[in-house]
């Protein structure tokens, strides 16, 4: 008995036309959310950016802050991807340049479009229990990182055992001040003069 043949308009399945109209939405969400702002930004507002229907919204999403967490999600994810991906390149190198790496694998992630920067600094903060609790689990996964690190080059003899999760939350918490600045600032100095400046802090408040 054949099967069924997947239902298919203008080419695509269903299960296509919806995963782009996801992505559109989530398109949209980074446009929005990242220039006007999250409370400035409706779900008429984005179904407009995206072509798609209030309707069709709701079966992709329960309301704004469930795309605003998978815009964020989406970041993290390459932030994530991309810092991990620097970690495991160095994984046999001195600690400074470890360190130097993964952030600097953050920083151009996040720095290389300020829509994502914005997202990342300014939308999600308090915004909702929900948003707080992906920011901070965020947070604490880029500390544990630096922790690693730390343990590894302690165990390597490289340098002496120190509170690495306070001195990664005060470099953290450094980034958000810095970045947030830089975003503001008019004329804008070169990311890469910004990324150098948190790159060497880093590697200071680790090893020093």
């Amino acid at each position: 008995m054949r099967e069924p043949s997947v239902r298919r308009y203008s080419g695509r399945s269903v299960e296509e036309w919806k995963a782009a109209r996801r992505e559109r939405l989530l398109a949209a969400a980074l446009e929005l959310f990242g220039t006007d702002g999250y409370p400035a930004t409706s779900v008429e507002r984005l179904c407009t950016q995206a072509k798609v229907s209030t309707r069709h919204f709701y079966h992709e999403f329960q309301n704004k802050e469930a795309v605003l967490l998978a815009v964020h999600a989406q970041v993290i994810e390459l932030a994530v991807r991309n810092t991990g991906d620097a970690l495991r390149r160095t994984a046999d190198r001195p600690v400074g340049e470890r360190i130097a790496a993964a952030v600097d694998s953050y920083l151009r992630t996040i720095m290389a479009d300020l829509r994502r920067a914005r997202i990342s600094f300014v939308e999600v903060v308090g915004t909702s229990p929900a948003v707080e609790e992906q920011r901070i689990a965020f947070r604490e996964l880029l500390i544990g990182n630096l922790r690693d690190v730390g343990d590894t080059a302690v165990e390597r003899g490289e340098i002496k055992r120190k509170d690495f999760r306070f001195l990664a939350l005060a470099f953290l918490g450094a980034v958000n001040t810095v970045v947030y600045d830089w975003m503001l600032a008019e004329p804008r100095p070169p990311e890469q003069k910004v990324q150098k400046s948190l790159r060497e802090l880093a590697v200071q408040l680790l090893t020093a």
